[in-house]
């Protein structure tokens, strides 16, 4: 639970910290088995090895809409209701949260990548809420960016 943001008053962010090793390399192991459809999966899972901890950020698609019929979502709140889409306004505080976190790891000189592969993992071992859309980001101190020079395609 977070203390914002809350677009419309409302929690729609679920946060977690995963410090556990064991945690983490089963989330790595997770990234590699998307490395066949989408090469990227696995300089991303690359990037997991040896971290210190993960942020996962992530927020459910079943949250009700903001009865706005804003339109943001280029549909109506009666269609987001029916699962059709997802409020846009949920979709604003994820990415609200992110920003604050890397902007907070980095005035502490953390390291840090926003990974949604990383995130997709997680959601896949059912770290985060069922029907959410999630996003990692892996964090490391050391005396270079790991996260900098990631390929994932053959550099020779």
């Amino acid at each position: 639970m977070l203390t914002a943001p809350k677009a419309l008053g409302r929690d729609s962010i679920d946060v977690k910290l995963i410090e556990d090793r064991e945690t983490l390399s089963t989330i790595l192991d997770e990234a590699k088995k998307f490395q066949d459809k989408w090469p990227f999966y696995s300089r991303d899972a690359k990037t997991l090895e040896d971290k210190d901890f993960i942020l996962l950020l992530a927020y459910a698609e079943d949250k009700k809409p903001a009865n706005l019929n804003c339109g943001l979502c280029k549909m109506d709140c009666d269609s987001a209701r029916q699962g059709k889409t997802f409020c846009v306004f949920s979709a604003l505080d994820l990415g609200i949260g992110l920003g604050v976190a890397v902007d907070v790891f980095n005035d502490f000189g953390v390291d840090n990548r926003i990974q949604w592969t990383l995130g997709e993992a997680c959601k896949s071992l059912g770290l985060c809420p069922e029907g959410s859309v999630a996003i990692a980001v892996p964090m490391h101190v050391s005396s270079k960016n790991v996260f900098f020079d990631r390929f994932w395609w053959d550099r020779k």
